[in-house]
């Protein structure tokens, strides 16, 4: 038991003692704000590792999900009855997304095609031609698209309650 206190005095006393050092000589071979050599976060991103489905990819796969949320929607009034939900998704990268943007186009009576482009960045091609784009051909926030196309509605509330009612119906529906 001795042994080992003197031992773990010594291991702490080394480490304390070499601390100084070790900074002193990595802080003077980098420069001053930049990062360290080893890391850099460009290239050893971890999002970068993890790919997600797109939306037209979600409902290309295998199983009934496109007819089942499709019929759904078009039961609650959400999705007209002549357009798919693939065709309606094309833009979109993520299917919660288009569900929640679907259905607050509905709600609050904006144009889908308007409320798609500010969302996505990716213009249609036709009929929007009264629409307010996003700035830069960016894509934008979707409370900020509500909030651009309607702003006397409360755009993050909103939001917020479509994107929980969208994943709500894809769980309905997948299940």
């Amino acid at each position: 038991m001795k042994a080992f206190r003197t031992t773990l005095a010594a291991a702490t006393l080394t480490s304390l003692l070499a601390a100084p050092l070790v900074h002193a000589q990595t802080s003077s071979d980098s420069q001053e704000g930049s990062s360290p050599s080893w890391y850099n976060p460009s290239k050893y991103n971890p999002m970068k590792l993890i790919k997600r489905k797109t939306a037209s990819e979600r409902l290309a796969e295998g199983g009934d999900l496109e007819i089942k949320l499709s019929a759904q929607l078009q039961r609650l009034g959400i999705l007209p009855a002549g357009k798919t939900l693939k065709d309606a998704c094309s833009d979109f990268k993520d299917l919660d997304m288009c569900v929640a943007v679907l259905r607050v186009s509905n709600s609050l009576k904006i144009d889908f095609s308007c409320l798609k482009w500010d969302v996505t960045g990716v213009k249609p091609g036709s009929g929007v031609d009264t629409c307010a784009g996003p700035a830069g051909g960016k894509a934008m926030r979707f409370d900020k698209a509500i909030d651009l196309l309607k702003p006397d509605s409360d755009s993050k509330s909103e939001a917020k309650t479509a994107l929980q009612k969208a994943r709500d119906d894809i769980k309905d529906a997948s299940s």
